[in-house]
């Protein structure tokens, strides 16, 4: 199964359809680098109509500095889910992510001022004319130190603002302590939390997490907290599209599949 899976990782581009536009630039990129959101529109869309839903993908840290960690390159989305969607296993979406390359080396600082509605509003403006975007089904996910820190990233307080929930969070392979534990809590109990982690690489501490996670009414709450597995030589980016595939199928699966 990961073999199938980097193979897809690192197949040629998904998509013509790649739109590239800024999104707070000056303050998640370098002063040489530009255009730091990313869109792509899937063949199936359409401008008017019923709208699409719209993934957003958060990477990590990113002490290289690239631009589009996982949306380009050697190891790159896009082709994942563009064979989930032609082969109808899940319903058609637009994914999207912001790039951060500036202070983005560490966890405490990467994704700090991260607002989800202004970068919704980006991506409805990047595809006017190609595809009709449904905001309210919005899926936030990330990877790694998109998940560790308790003000930034998934832990973002968004919803403050009365702008509409997104449809679910996706964490993958994120920091498992009390901190994280404690920030993911003070979502809406209305947002399901969707998490996959492997015990390499770092020390976790599941059951901290679990504790400070359901503190809050419990029997409100829809988490999901599934461990797997080591896989390959970097079990910490190889769980990376394996998560990826399951939430979406599980959020945006057709009958097909």
């Amino acid at each position: 199964m990961l073999a199938g899976l980097t193979g897809a990782l690192v197949a040629a581009p998904a998509s013509a359809k790649t739109l590239y536009f800024p999104h707070q630039d000056a303050t998640f990129l370098h002063r040489f680098q530009r255009n730091g959101g990313a869109a792509v529109v899937p063949e199936q869309a359409q401008a008017e109509g019923e709208g699409l839903p719209l993934v957003v993908f958060l990477h990590g840290t990113n002490p290289t500095s690239e631009p589009h960690l996982w949306m380009g390159g050697l190891r790159d989305l896009r082709p994942l889910a563009k064979r989930l969607i032609e082969s109808r296993q899940v319903a058609p979406f637009v994914l999207a992510a912001p790039s951060q390359t500036k202070n983005a080396g560490l966890a405490a600082t990467v994704w700090q001022h991260f607002d989800l509605n202004a970068f919704v509003d980006d991506v409805v403006r990047a595809t006017d004319g190609l595809a009709r975007i449904d905001r309210k089904r919005v899926v936030l996910a990330g990877h790694s130190g998109a998940g560790c820190n308790p003000r930034g990233g998934l832990a973002s307080d968004f919803w403050s603002a009365g702008s509409p929930l997104p449809l679910a969070l996706v964490s993958i392979d994120p920091c498992l302590d009390r901190k994280m534990g404690g920030a993911f809590a003070r979502r809406p109990t209305e947002v399901p939390l969707l998490l996959w982690w492997q015990p390499a690489i770092w020390v976790r501490q599941p059951a901290k997490f679990r504790a400070a996670l359901l503190q809050d009414k419990p029997e409100q709450r829809v988490d999901r907290v599934r461990e797997l597995p080591p896989m390959g030589a970097n079990p910490h980016e190889a769980i990376l599209p394996i998560a990826f595939e399951s939430a979406l199928r599980e959020l945006l699966g057709t009958e097909q599949s």
